[in-house]
């Protein structure tokens, strides 16, 4: 019964941050962030009575439908911390230009949406179905597969990201560790991984190495994410200033991605 009950904590994050009574573009991160566990979580019980597919397409469509306002939001806090590493004038007219494309791709989902209601409605129905199911079926076993094929697929993305530095493959990777880092962190609250003592201990250094990849990559990502609007930003020396940071920054990121291991 953990499974139900860390999905269902997750759909009350989501709910409780649709809409913020205080900053919404961090809330939309948040409810993004748990769509993301919900989803990941989801994909280890596919085996067993469970029937979850349908609440996993409703999750996946209400993190797409988000994703345009919490990149617009990532894009900004991202421009923040490179003025804090590089301070530098340029910064703020290209922040005050992200920030204005924020408010209004937030305020052109609210119009279409107020009050998010029918998001949140989307997410008290998967709840609705989460509770119906035939939880005392779930098996350790059938979660323990599922984390090693999960497993699996994570290597194989880095893998293809070594033969292949596109950004959509190591993209693909990028978001294979995330999936991979969430679902080793409810399978230890589920008590599904073997052991005690060195085994424990093994899950924990698995899990660390995967936060630092994922957060690599993440940094990297973000960083394109910037630049590619940077670019659309009218021209003026302040944005050629701000292009040059986010340049080196990429370059340092891709240095840096580039002695990342498998699992290191």
């Amino acid at each position: 019964m953990i499974a139900k009950g860390l999905l269902l904590k997750d759909g009350r994050a989501i709910l409780d941050a649709l809409p913020a009574s205080t900053d919404q573009n961090d809330a939309i991160h948040a409810a993004r962030k748990a769509i993301r566990r919900m989803r990941a979580l989801l994909a280890l019980l596919v085996a067993d009575d469970l029937d979850l597919d349908r609440e996993d397409f409703a999750l996946r469509r209400l993190g797409k439908g988000l994703s345009d306002m919490r990149d617009a939001h990532v894009v900004v806090e991202t421009a923040r911390r490179l003025q804090t590493i590089h301070p530098d004038p340029g910064w703020q007219h290209v922040i005050e230009a992200l920030e204005l494309r924020r408010t209004r791709i937030l305020q052109r989902s609210l119009g279409v949406d107020p009050g998010f209601m029918k998001r949140r409605i989307v997410v008290e129905r998967v709840l609705d179905r989460v509770e119906a199911q035939p939880w005392g079926t779930l098996r350790k076993r059938t979660i323990r597969a599922a984390l090693a094929n999960s497993e699996r697929r994570a290597r194989k993305a880095a893998e293809r990201a070594a033969r292949d530095d596109d950004p959509e493959t190591v993209h693909r990777w990028r978001r294979k560790v995330r999936r991979l880092r969430m679902q080793l962190d409810a399978a230890q609250e589920m008590g599904a991984i073997h052991g005690h003592g060195d085994g424990h201990a093994a899950a924990v250094r698995k899990g660390r190495a995967l936060h630092r990849i994922s957060d690599r990559l993440g940094w990297s990502q973000d960083l394109g994410l910037l630049r590619n609007l940077v670019r659309n930003v009218p021209g003026s020396a302040a944005k050629q200033a701000a292009m040059a940071w986010i340049e080196r920054e990429l370059r340092v990121a891709g240095v840096e991605a580039g002695k990342i291991g498998i699992f290191t």
